[in-house]
């Protein structure tokens, strides 16, 4: 049973979704709302870094109308069954609650730390049909060969590319896997599969356009309503659309008999674990610290979805860098290995010169 049911959904109460903001933080959440005299909004943490956390806010009216779409794509009606352990506090685990209400099917909420075995037990026991995961988690599953029980009709993936090699023995293992792709910003799905290996479809409610960088960009009622950012260490309301109404997601893609396809981010937003982390940030950050003698990269890796390693010059005091960097990272922003090369290539303005230092990690791969 949900606890965000028909009052939650009908009140004009403003609700702010997070176990992790501290008490400052919340007062000037609280402050900003009263004084931009909001309602019936949620508020939620989106892709800003820790120091300077950006909030997006998001109408109930929005997230109901994604939650719509989403029932009509898939089908959803009162007979499912929905598994939700994918926290409340992120747009993928609110979403759920919002699909169970209006479709009246039945919802189980998983609050135990991530486990595969309880997972399966859940899906068994309680005869589940429906159910979101990030790539980390179906990986966990895939691990040791776990099966969907039959009644399971969806397993929806979402937050973070999923590579072929995992989705191929997902299929193979019976689990109907199905690709979404969705941002906070958009109450979750903007495009999904209705079966394995059809292709990401667009949502009824989204108009889809494409800038000349191949930047993909949206407009639809289930648009957030905008980011609340420190600015002169106040939150302040920004609305980042254009003028008629359409919002630049960052990612870089195309649309082709109604498919579409993600090739990659415009900015340097790469997903740990399905999180995003700015990577430019990271960089900035640890430059500070230690100087251009060390930088930071994101590489694929086959559970995480990527991953940092931190790359060092030889003549650099690089094993303390990369102890003390670890030390003061988040778990998610932590680098997972230190390479060691000669020396970092840059421009004459000091600028990290990236084809060139991949061209170096490569060759030293290659060797």
């Amino acid at each position: 049973m949900s606890h965000f049911d028909r009052g939650f959904w009908e009140s004009s109460k403003n609700s702010i979704q997070s176990n992790s903001f501290n008490e400052g933080l919340l007062k000037s959440i609280h402050l900003t709302i009263s004084e931009l005299e909001l309602s019936g909004k949620i508020i939620l943490s989106t892709s800003g870094t820790s120091s300077s956390p950006k909030l997006s806010v998001i109408s109930k009216h929005a997230m109901l109308s994604s939650a719509s779409s989403v029932n009509r794509h898939l089908s959803i009606c009162s007979s499912d069954k929905w598994l939700c352990c994918l926290p409340t506090a992120h747009v993928s685990g609110l979403s759920i609650h919002a699909r169970a209400f209006l479709s009246e099917s039945d919802l189980i909420e998983s609050t135990s730390k991530w486990a595969p075995l309880d997972f399966i037990k859940n899906i068994n026991d309680n005869q589940i049909t429906l159910c979101s995961l990030v790539p980390t988690q179906l990986y966990d599953l895939l691990s040791s060969d776990h099966r969907p029980n039959p009644e399971l009709r969806a397993l929806i993936i979402g937050g973070d590319k999923l590579n072929e090699e995992a989705h191929n023995k997902a299929v193979d293992l019976g689990w109907p896997i199905l690709l979404t792709y969705g941002m906070t910003e958009t109450c979750s799905q903007i495009a999904t599969e209705t079966y394995a290996g059809k292709g990401m479809e667009p949502l009824d409610l989204w108009d889809i356009n494409f800038n000349s960088e191949g930047e993909l960009l949206v407009k639809g009622d289930a648009l957030f309503d905008g980011y609340l950012v420190h600015k002169e260490n106040n939150l302040r309301m920004i609305k980042p659309f254009s003028d008629d109404g359409w919002f630049l997601t960052g990612d870089i893609g195309n649309l082709h008999d109604n498919i579409i396809s993600i090739s990659g981010r415009k900015d340097e937003q790469v997903k740990v674990l399905g999180e995003k982390i700015n990577l430019k940030h990271l960089r900035s950050s640890a430059n500070s610290m230690y100087g251009h003698s060390i930088t930071l990269l994101a590489v694929p890796d086959s559970r995480k979805g990527k991953k940092i390693i931190m790359i060092a010059e030889k003549s650099s005091d690089h094993d303390r860098f990369f102890k003390e960097y670890n030390s003061k990272a988040t778990s998610i922003e932590q680098a997972d290995e230190l390479i060691l090369i000669d020396k970092i290539p840059r421009s004459s303005l000091g600028k990290l010169a990236l084809n060139e230092l991949y061209d170096i990690l490569e060759k030293r791969i290659e060797a």
